[in-house]
């Protein structure tokens, strides 16, 4: 693991998609309403930052060095929460993608 904790491990994924202005994979995530619409947005942002990881980076802003891949457990983390009380992972879900917009 990154020694970041999960959540923090999401978000400074997610915030290279804030800074090229790719919106949809944390709009997804904010108005996310099962557990099945949060996986799809976290398969899309990991498979996003994994290719740009080895094609040149996400855009101008973000080169591939800067583009973050958060980690096994941290998604695995956030997934049990949901399974354990989906409202709440919900909720953490929407501060996870309001964090990520924060600069």
């Amino acid at each position: 693991m990154s020694g970041l904790d999960p959540i923090s491990d999401i978000v400074r994924m997610l915030k290279a998609f804030a800074r090229c202005e790719m919106y949809s994979v944390i709009d997804r995530l904010a108005n996310a309403t099962s557990r099945e619409a949060v996986e799809a947005a976290l398969y899309e942002a990991l498979r996003a930052a994994r290719s740009a990881r080895m094609h040149g980076g996400l855009c101008d802003e973000v080169p591939a060095e800067a583009v973050w891949l958060a980690s096994e457990e941290s998604i695995a983390r956030l997934l049990e929460e949901l399974d354990r009380d989906l409202l709440s992972g919900l909720e953490l879900v929407r501060k996870i993608a309001l964090r990520a917009l924060a600069m």
